[in-house]
């Protein structure tokens, strides 16, 4: 059952959703039906820990991973009780034998007993340790090994280079310590004293030879199960932390590299705040009865209040107009805020939007015609890096747009404000701010970089209703939230 409990734990980390009562119906279900079936195994797990299509393909991933090692310890177990009978078999075998060994001339007997002496004096004929023993007879360690990597927790395990840590603190737990000790164990120590020549006899190197053969496979097989238990509980956990890292870079500074799976994670992050804000588009406020549909409510049961009716708004879909500098490191937010923009399709579907670094341009029909992707690459390829001149732009803005824009209108502007010495144009930004239901600025750079250089934030703030610093996706994320919730 331990297995079973450590690989729906190895599940949760890869980020599938198994509640405790599931975890239970499936601890019942192997507890009637055992592990012995592999397939049967796979199939009554996958009916009761995973609920959808996309998890399928983690679940058999990490099933045949997992429980290749459970096959393998269950084997070893059966080996090790074959064993144990054999030996058993063969103790009854000796004891019959007994009475006539005792019966041998005395004199043999003393000399071969003397021989023993002679042979064990230096390393012995057997090892002193029960690691060594046990590799000396050969044992299948995988039962141990599991035991040990239990003990040591290495389910815990997250990174790479904690791979050889977990090795070496097996390797302790099944005592490799008191083994190694004996290896090297010098001619002089107390424990191993011998002669020179005793030492240097075939004999001896043999048996140190095959003692020191025996703990390298060993050292093999834990790192082997090491690296395995690696894939089955890191490989997501590292997922979920670069994941989690993510989330909180600086966009500005993201590695193409880091793009599809921020990309992921924009998309993702935009499906949820959709869904939250698609479920009720109707907000009851209790407190405010509505008398009207109060009455007609109870009208049959000769106006006695039995149902109650409160007066409700209807929170209306958001008008955006997304206007986003795409000018050297800002390029990189606005390709995520867009993205994310667009991924709200549910809750935002009027959405119009225009970038800019020198010429203000409407990319509304690129976005329908080509799709999110293939739209931001053509974006940041036609218009991406170039030099700055929001005053140009916010005049190519008043002739594009000004007219569409109406008091249901929400404007949101990403940009760092650094315009190169020229002239903003902050009377046009000051027609929009009245125009509109709301204006929302959004600046890429830390607070105390406002105003900084060529900065010229403060003389667009005044005719914001906020000012938000925007460098992660938690901020993207809090902005859009807060404005579905106030739309």
């Amino acid at each position: 059952m331990r297995f079973v409990a450590d690989f729906i734990g190895a599940l949760r980390e890869a980020g599938l959703q198994v509640s405790p009562a599931e975890s239970l119906d499936a601890l019942k279900a192997i507890k009637l039906l055992g592990l012995e079936s592999r397939e049967t195994s796979k199939t009554v797990l996958a009916l009761t820990l995973v609920k959808r299509q996309a998890d399928q393909v983690i679940y058999e991933e990490l099933f045949d991973l997992y429980f290749a090692g459970v096959e393998k310890a269950k084997a070893s177990n059966k080996e090790a009780i074959k064993t144990s009978n054999k030996a058993s078999n063969k103790e009854a075998d000796k004891s019959e034998s007994e009475s006539s060994e005792n019966a041998l001339d005395a004199k043999s007997n003393s000399s071969s007993s003397q021989a023993d002496m002679s042979d064990g004096e230096g390393m012995q004929t057997s090892p002193s340790s029960s690691l060594g023993q046990a590799l000396g007879k050969n044992k299948d360690m995988s039962l141990a090994i599991t035991q040990a990597a239990i003990d040591e927790k290495l389910s815990s395990i997250v990174l790479f280079t904690q791979k050889n840590h977990f090795a070496y603190k097996i390797m302790q737990r099944l005592g490799d310590e008191a083994l190694s000790t004996e290896i090297r164990a010098d001619a002089n120590s107390p424990e191993h004293k011998s002669s020179l020549e005793q030492k240097n006899s075939p004999e001896h190197k043999r048996k140190q030879r095959k003692l020191i053969k025996s703990r390298a496979r060993l050292l093999d097989q834990v790192k082997d199960y090491v690296e395995q238990q690696y894939g089955i509980f890191a490989q997501h956990k590292g997922l979920k932390y670069r994941e989690e890292y993510l989330q909180q870079a600086k966009l500005s500074q993201l590695d193409r590299l880091d793009y599809k799976l921020m990309q992921r994670l924009v998309q993702r992050a935009a499906r949820k705040l959709a869904s939250q804000h698609s479920r009720k588009r109707l907000t009851r406020k209790r407190g405010q009865l509505d008398v009207r549909k109060t009455i007609a409510a109870n009208a049959a049961f000769d106006g006695a209040l039995f149902h109650t009716r409160w007066k409700a708004t209807r929170i209306e879909r958001p008008k955006i107009v997304a206007i986003c500098d795409v000018s050297g490191s800002v390029s990189r937010v606005a390709r995520f805020l867009l993205l994310f923009l667009y991924s709200m399709q549910d809750v935002m579907p009027k959405v119009r939007s225009f970038v800019f670094a020198s010429e203000m341009i409407e990319v509304t029909e690129l976005f329908k015609q080509q799709g999110i992707e293939l739209a931001l690459e053509d974006i940041m390829k036609r218009w991406g890096g170039l030099s700055t001149d929001y005053g140009k732009a916010l005049a190519g803005f008043q002739s594009q747009a000004l007219a569409s824009i109406d008091k249901k209108t929400t404007v949101i502007m990403l940009g760092d404000a650094r315009n190169n010495q020229g002239d903003g144009r902050t009377d046009i930004w000051e027609k929009v701010f009245r125009q509109s239901k709301r204006v929302l600025w959004l600046n890429p750079e830390q607070r105390n970089s406002w105003d900084s250089g060529d900065s010229i934030m403060s003389e667009y703030s005044p005719w914001c209703s906020s000012v938000e610093p925007c460098r992660n996706l938690k901020d993207i994320e809090r902005i859009f939230s807060r404005l579905l919730k106030y739309s």
